[in-house]
């Protein structure tokens, strides 16, 4: 009997959690606030993306961590090889003090290296950046950044590039951008697919994939 309890209560908490993932195509965003300039809809192998000039961007009227402690939040994207160095593409929490930006610097030889900033409630801050960690413009990539409570861990298309502890608190204020920093600085240039924050960590092996059929 109790064997039966148990497996209907973790059936209820899995089914819980599916039905809290936020699942973002970027060409089919909900909450859209407003929109700078004039993101273009282009079509790949697996349906709508959205192509950003270096100086489009949406806003929306929504903070998807809100009350997570714990989660995976993960990008498909394309960076272009001719954007200005630093880019910020997707930046949830507030304008200036607690936030997560998903960041990336691109070279003159058309590479590109991450770079995670994440601001707490309270001052604490961790930014996760290696120059030397550097990937080829032009092609679809996927990039996760997960959150267990005590470490953040950064993978770029499953490869752990960093791990570093971090006592996370819950961001619960604020909105989000795609495409650019709330304050209209470091514009995005290249195209973005899909946005995905669960609310718990996962795996390498439970990452989305779609970055592999886009690059096909």
């Amino acid at each position: 009997m109790k064997t039966f309890l148990f497996t209907i209560l973790f059936y209820f908490v899995g089914l819980l959690m599916v039905q809290n993932v936020i699942d973002w195509k970027v060409a089919e965003l909900p909450h859209i606030q407003k929109t700078e300039g004039n993101p273009q809809t282009v079509m790949t192998s697996l349906g709508k993306a959205v192509a950003f000039g270096g100086c489009d961007a949406f806003f929306l009227d929504v903070n998807p961590l809100k009350g997570l402690a714990q989660f995976t939040l993960e990008a498909v994207f394309k960076p272009d090889c001719d954007g200005e160095f630093a880019q910020r593409f997707l930046h949830l929490g507030t304008m200036s003090n607690e936030r997560v930006m998903f960041e990336i610097r691109v070279n003159r030889d058309s590479t590109w290296y991450f770079d995670t900033h994440i601001v707490l409630p309270g001052g604490d801050w961790l930014t996760m950046m290696n120059k030397n960690l550097t990937h080829p413009t032009g092609r679809w990539y996927h990039a996760a950044l997960v959150i267990d409570g005590a470490r953040a861990v950064v993978y770029i298309n499953g490869v752990e590039e960093f791990n570093e502890p971090l006592a996370f608190i819950p961001i619960n204020e604020g909105k989000s951008s795609i495409g650019v920093r709330q304050n209209l600085a470091s514009w995005f240039k290249g195209s973005m697919y899909r946005l995905r924050i669960t609310p718990h960590a996962l795996t390498k092996n439970e990452f989305l994939n779609d970055h592999h059929a886009l690059n096909h």
